[in-house]
């Protein structure tokens, strides 16, 4: 069985004055329920990742395509441009257009190109007493998950925001009913230590994630990593499903007591970082954990079906294509083989006698390099003067053409680019979300449904 269906099988599961757009409510509307709302955003996921996963998923030369949780989900794609003359979004100004329905400049963090605090999702969504979460795969104040309940001119503000969250809002109470990801180094900092004045005001602040089904009632925010968790190759599989099984549990208790809907975020953050690195094998098992994420949805949605799932990408990143070279042919096979994230690799070549290279670079790739490889390997300059990644770029530029060389899979950036990218939707109000859109229309049409 393939390895990326038997993990997915084997998954449990402000106070000023904000602008934006206002709900509206017909009396047709006000006599049918509002839906529940679950927003999964795939960072950096173009469609070429989609299709990435469903090859790597499918058995190689069998001429028969698996299945996945994306497949009858397609109702469009959108332009994600931000507001300036790049075309080229960065993550801050994407999921600002998600949250908000409003462009704006890269790097800004929930409000428009004149720095003024538009209304998100979550914020409306709490003005009408709903649940609000939100889980991610990398620190919780990263990009897309601040977007959505926090306003900052600069994403690079990551101890502000922090110190946002951690904030009451003034109608009581915190931003968000669910928080989980990582960033724990962000709220135990040595210029301030939240954990025990949240913990004391009531909030439950959870550090292991094996212990969230301790939990039953929100608020709730877990910090399950210094940063972002490690990616998802190089560790256990299932944990965006499982965080989201128990985020939708916790919301699912307080929708159903104080009787309102909820609204969930769900990113999967890495795959744009596996994208940036240009690491395919490292990409298929973030999108395999997304899927996996997606799958829990589903599921959900079968038991309570006025939910509405909406998945869209912030953008695509690193220009992926599946062949290269010239040579029609993409490895499946060769990418399925590998079982270790290149960062990882470089990581520990870095401080790996140079003897031992040959050993751990087969295990890890379990595919044989060429001589040629093997010279341009032994060749790379290291400099332990050097810090984070940049003293792994040498081992790490030459590790990505080795895998691309004979997985055949093509990058054309280390960055973001300005293709479209895909709409899925399913549930109550999903032909909103038909055909070719902006981004800002994802967010306008969610608005329109919170009441």
């Amino acid at each position: 069985m393939n390895k990326f269906i038997s993990a997915g099988a084997a998954t449990l599961i402000a106070s000023v004055t904000l602008g934006g757009c206002a709900s509206t409510t017909t009396p047709e509307s006000a006599a049918t329920p509002a839906p529940n709302i679950i927003f999964m955003i795939g960072d950096g996921m173009g469609f070429e990742y989609i299709s990435a996963y469903r090859y790597a998923m499918s058995q190689l030369g069998a001429h028969e395509l698996a299945t996945t949780p994306f497949d009858d989900l397609l109702v469009g794609a959108a332009t994600t441009y931000p507001d300036d003359d790049t075309w080229v979004t960065d993550s801050a100004a994407s999921a600002t257009a998600l949250a908000t329905g409003v462009k704006s400049f890269n790097g800004a963090i929930g409000v428009d190109s004149q720095k003024a605090p538009q209304r998100t999702l979550m914020e409306l969504a709490r003005e009408h007493g709903w649940a609000t979460g939100a889980v991610a795969t990398v620190q919780v104040n990263h990009a897309t998950p601040a977007s959505f309940f926090t306003h900052h001119p600069s994403r690079n503000m990551y101890n502000d925001i922090a110190d946002s969250y951690a904030t009451q809002v003034a109608h009581g109470g915190w931003s968000f009913d669910v928080l989980l990801g990582g960033g724990y180094d962000y709220f135990h900092r040595d210029d301030k230590n939240w954990l025990p004045e949240l913990e004391q005001q009531g909030l439950q602040v959870v550090t292991r994630m094996d212990d969230l089904a301790q939990y039953t009632q929100t608020p709730v925010m877990g910090l399950f990593a210094p940063k972002a968790l490690p990616f998802a190759i190089d560790d256990k599989p299932g944990r965006l499903a499982n965080m989201t099984t128990h985020a939708l549990r916790l919301l699912t208790e307080q929708s159903t007591a104080n009787g309102k809907p909820f609204a969930l975020m769900v990113e999967g953050s890495m795959i744009d970082w596996c994208g940036h690195a240009n690491d395919i094998a490292c990409a298929v098992h973030e999108m395999a954990d997304f899927a996996a994420a997606v799958q829990v949805v589903r599921d959900y949605i079968a038991e309570h079906p006025n939910t509405l799932l909406v998945i869209t990408a912030d953008h695509s990143t690193g220009g992926l294509t599946l062949g290269q070279g010239g040579e029609y042919a993409w490895h499946s096979d060769k990418v399925n083989a590998i079982s270790q994230s290149i960062e990882g690799m470089a990581t520990h070549l870095f401080d790996m006698p140079r003897q031992q290279w040959r050993a751990y670079v087969e295990e890890k790739l379990a595919f044989t390099l060429t001589s040629k490889q093997w010279k341009q390997l032994g060749e790379v300059k290291l400099d332990k003067e050097l810090q984070g990644r940049d003293r792994l770029k040498p081992i790490h530029q030459v590790l990505v053409n080795i895998v691309s060389e004979h997985t055949r899979t093509g990058w054309t950036t280390g960055g973001h680019t300005a293709v479209d990218v895909p709409v899925m939707a399913t549930g109550p109000g999903a032909e909103a979300f038909k055909g070719y859109i902006d981004n800002t229309d994802i967010a306008k049409a969610l608005l329109k449904l919170v009441r």
